[in-house]
């Protein structure tokens, strides 16, 4: 798609995906029976729509958030996080006497962490009030994890004229049966690595890629770690070397891709340049400790991209 510009309120509508992540800096990962001693970093927001939208609206794109919380000091640690970001929050809903979903993230010195996910309450939705949103919001983001639900809000998207953008991880690919019928709802499909593997059982490759377009997505995008990322739609093909930085911590690195991916796509950049652009963002954010403790500019990417090597991508508003 060359642009997604319109007269709708929102460009990005990010549908749950949001915990507090319990960060802890380790000598390595442990092993089975292997005990280490770590160093506790802090109670960070976390969640990866959560950290796309906070990513999202920093590069300047309007987001607005659907989720729920628990009515304990994590929920609200989450909504304020949000709004300090300029994530609109009006959508999301308190749930009394809920314990808002937590994480573990174990960060060696590698940066390559280990993420421990502690699911509390399945959030549930007001479909009335998600359909009114739809109406107003260019493009869905989330993860398919609740196979029935994910296929509810999908096709409400579509009905009410908005786009679809998954984030599949290898939990999720690994049902290709499940996947397939997932990507027939979808319009830009994301893989990490591995999620690619699961979900197909071949290597990222632009011919791998290529073949998931039939399944239904108009973009297939996959990313690659500190190899860049490769991305493919019916009539174009790209691939990104990664940029060369020191990493800090992983955390939210693809969800900051996929915020910048779909901020330079809102902004019309061809596809070589959305991938540049993305692969610039993330390569910042590993910087930071945290999954939100490096979230660039657009600017910030821009002269990254220029100091690094290269023209940096040409802005369409």
């Amino acid at each position: 798609m060359a642009t997604m510009r319109d007269a709708r309120a929102f460009d990005v509508l990010t549908i749950g995906g949001i915990d507090l992540d319990l960060v802890v800096t380790v000598p390595e990962l442990p092993g089975a029976d292997l005990k280490v001693m770590g160093e506790l970093i802090g109670n960070m927001p976390g969640g990866p729509a959560a950290n796309f939208a906070c990513a999202a609206s920093r590069l300047g794109i309007r987001v607005a958030a659907l989720a729920e919380v628990g009515d304990d000091p994590a929920g609200q640690i989450i909504i304020d996080d949000f709004a300090n970001y300029g994530v609109d929050t009006s959508l999301i809903s308190v749930r009394a006497g809920g314990r808002t979903c937590f994480t573990i993230v174990l960060i060696p010195p590698s940066g390559e962490k280990a993420i421990v996910v502690v699911p509390t309450f399945q959030p549930a939705y007001d479909m009335e009030r998600l359909q009114a949103t739809l109406g107003q919001t260019r493009l869905i983001y989330l993860m398919p994890q609740d196979h029935a639900q994910f296929l509810a809000q999908a096709r409400l998207a579509h009905a009410c004229g908005a786009e679809v953008m998954i984030d599949v991880e290898p939990t999720v690919g690994a049902n290709r049966a499940m996947m397939r019928e997932i990507l027939a709802y979808v319009d830009i499909a994301s893989f990490n690595q591995f999620g690619f593997r699961a979900a197909t059982g071949e290597e990222p490759s632009l011919d791998a890629a290529r073949r998931l377009l039939a399944s239904g997505p108009h973009t297939v995008v996959v990313t690659l770690g500190a190899r860049g990322a490769l991305a493919v739609t019916r009539d174009q093909a790209a691939l990104q070397p990664g940029f060369a930085v020191q990493p800090v911590d992983t955390t939210g690195a693809g969800d900051t891709f996929n915020a910048a991916f779909v901020s330079a796509t809102v902004w019309g950049l061809p596809l070589a340049e959305r991938l540049r652009f993305a692969n610039g963002a993330g390569a910042l954010s590993v910087t930071g400790m945290g999954p939100r403790g490096r979230l660039p500019s657009a600017d910030e990417v821009r002269l990254f991209i220029g100091q690094v090597g290269g023209d940096a991508p040409t802005f369409i508003y």
